[in-house]
């Protein structure tokens, strides 16, 4: 009997829920597992960007694929498992991919216990809630894999992203752990580290690093270039799919080379934003004037 091109396709009859998926890295995610064959639904807060983006997919989704979308806050357990019930249905949960993560470039002096907190709940605690949530829906479907972005910093110490550097080696940590722990019910769950994407639906990022702000990343790329979304997507399908059956507990750095090097210097731009005087007393282990006003 002759193959039906939608049977071709490596990711046919899988369930894959994107959580963080209404464009960057994990819209790309969607659209690399919905071309080789998965149903994508796509989860967000903004359930007017997402329902936008579920239909553009929708308009090239393969014969035999479905394209949905859920609204929802990654760090409710609530949320986040009415959206692996709504991809699952009754045929269990094949594939999550989670691209949560918030990170700041605020000296240590400079942070407080709330938003430093903050950073740590978004990037691991949110990969946690994911997990718990998939793992019933995945055992059902007689395993599945988990895809999780860290970042080339869980590995790397980088100046003045304390938060962020932590929240993602912990992230790390948890991933290494449930793998562990999981890995007898057939659940893969691995991450990726991507280095500096910059995406291009995504106007605070690309303001952010336009111009001279992206020379200090890319003096220390050896690729010579600011990442896309796409450079990332196809390690998201690597690890989603059947090519990547034997690994888990593992992380792919994908970041143009950074990690061969080191972070790149921020401090001219710090000392742009706060002032040579507050930068200066930080430098000196000292809390500026209006910081120790704020204690």
């Amino acid at each position: 009997m002759t193959q039906t091109p939608k049977q071709t396709l490596p990711l046919h009859g899988k369930n894959a829920l994107i959580i963080g998926g209404a464009g960057g890295i994990g819209g790309a995610g969607a659209r690399a597992l919905l071309a080789d064959g998965a149903s994508v639904t796509i989860m967000s807060r903004d359930e007017k960007r997402i329902s936008a983006f579920a239909a553009e997919l929708a308009a090239t989704a393969p014969d035999g694929t479905a394209v949905d979308y859920i609204a929802g806050d990654s760090l409710l357990e609530e949320d986040v498992l009415a959206a692996v019930a709504r991809t699952s249905g009754d045929d269990g949960l094949d594939i999550c991919v989670s691209t949560v993560g918030r990170g700041s470039t605020t000296p240590l002096l400079l942070n407080n216990a709330e938003d430093f907190t903050n950073e740590l709940r978004v990037n691991i605690t949110s990969a946690f809630v994911a997990i718990k949530a998939c793992v019933p829906a995945m055992t059902l479907a007689g395993g599945g894999s988990m895809v999780f972005t860290s970042s080339v910093i869980a590995a790397q110490s980088f100046p003045y992203m304390s938060g962020y550097c932590a929240g993602k080696a912990g992230l790390e940590a948890l991933v290494r752990t449930a793998a562990d722990e999981l890995g007898h019910l057939g659940i893969r769950i691995n991450c990726i580290r991507p280095g500096l994407v910059n995406s291009p639906d995504n106007p605070k990022v690309a303001a952010s690093f336009a111009g001279d702000r992206s020379s200090a990343f890319l003096d220390q790329t050896p690729l010579r270039r600011l990442g896309v979304p796409t450079d990332i997507s196809g390690a998201i399908r690597f690890l989603a799919g059947p090519e990547s059956a034997w690994a888990t507990g593992t992380a792919i750095t994908v970041d143009g080379g950074a990690h061969l090097r080191r972070a790149p210097d921020v401090q001219p731009r710090l000392r742009q934003e706060l002032g040579d005087e507050v930068v200066d007393a930080i430098l000196a282990g000292r809390l500026p004037e209006h910081a120790r006003a704020q204690r």
